[in-house]
């Protein structure tokens, strides 16, 4: 048996200032697996996220396959005196939006920076510092 297919994955992100973009996607899937001898289909998912990011606060939102109802697995396989058809939806890959709220605490101990009080006059031939 053998099985041909083509896998594209999208992913791009943009950053400005505090806020950060994303938009991904990857293209419908077909495999075999090579253990039960099944043929996967998988539908293809996309999605966009916002974030904002400052001091300690952190805030995203984003969506994923928000035009796609019914995204359905299928699992087909033939092996002559038996055939196997399943397809599957799962609610976590339909249409889904969320949103993210998070702040950070800063417990960590506070140092202070003193002073580099180097001597800079070192006459020597391996360490020279200018």
């Amino acid at each position: 048996m053998n099985q041909n297919g083509f896998l594209g994955v999208l992913d791009v992100n943009y950053f400005l200032k505090d806020f950060a973009f994303n938009l991904y996607g990857r293209t419908a899937s077909k495999r075999l697996d090579m253990y039960s001898l099944v043929t996967v289909k998988k539908p293809a998912s996309y999605g966009v996220s916002v974030s904002w990011s400052h001091k300690g606060w952190y805030l995203e939102a984003g969506t994923e396959n928000p035009f796609t109802k019914h995204a359905r697995y299928k699992e087909h396989a033939d092996y002559g005196v038996y055939k196997y058809n399943q397809v599957q939806t799962s609610r976590i890959n339909q249409q889904t939006g969320y949103v993210k709220v998070a702040y950070t605490f800063d417990f960590g101990r506070k140092t202070s920076r003193d002073k580099n009080d180097v001597d800079r006059n070192i006459n020597s031939a391996i360490m020279k510092v200018d």
